[in-house]
């Protein structure tokens, strides 16, 4: 009986350059939205995030183009899986932090700005803390304060994060968005390079 070779168990090459050309991508990508939740934390609104975006649909172009030649293709399949892990990631760990770590504080609600949703009209606001400091507030969709008015948030005390109503912190929602968004973008990506190396296997044994 004829015995394998170590290096025959291994597998195939096609196989580990499949895994390879998968990796790739999600590590630069998950890396990509780690840094953006980071520096996102301490802002109240999600605007600053749109640069991130853009960024990350220009790498899903790019690696798309490299995998499979559907760089078009695995960019909108990415988008709405990318626009849930930032914002549901963001989401989930600012209200983690306030959870865990967040004490109240009781600030003065001192400017008010407003712009629409597809939800109906969201208030931002500025509030002043008691010593002096200022932060940005939004206390969700439908939701107004008085200018002028005090009322109790929730801080962190390194400002890791931007404050919150008391009462508002719920992290169970979003983190469900951003593991569904995880697994989508990993199953675009991951089908995405199955697809590329069988074409190049198919091209291979065509020619």
């Amino acid at each position: 009986m004829r015995h394998r070779r170590p290096e025959d168990r291994r597998p195939p090459w096609g196989v580990r350059r499949t895994v390879f050309s998968g990796l790739v991508p999600l590590v630069v990508l998950f890396g990509w939205f780690t840094l953006a939740i980071r520096l996102g934390l301490p802002s109240a609104e999600p605007v600053g995030f749109l640069p991130f975006v853009f960024v990350a649909f220009a790498a899903l172009v790019g690696f798309g183009r490299w995998l499979a030649r559907a760089g078009i293709l695995l960019a909108l399949l990415g988008l709405l899986p990318v626009l849930a892990v930032l914002l549901g990631g963001w989401t989930a760990t600012g209200d983690e932090i306030l959870l865990s770590r967040g004490k109240p504080v009781v600030v003065l609600v001192s400017a008010e700005s407003a712009h629409r949703l597809k939800a109906g009209l969201a208030y931002t606001y500025d509030v002043r803390n008691p010593d002096g400091s200022t932060d940005s507030l939004e206390p969700g969709v439908g939701t107004r304060l008085p200018v002028g008015s005090q009322v109790i948030v929730v801080e962190d005390p390194d400002r890791l994060g931007a404050p919150q109503l008391a009462g508002r912190q719920d992290p169970a929602v979003p983190l469900v968005f951003a593991c569904l968004g995880t697994a989508s973008l990993v199953a675009v990506v991951v089908s995405t390079a199955v697809a590329g190396e069988r074409r190049r296997v198919r091209n291979a044994t065509t020619r």
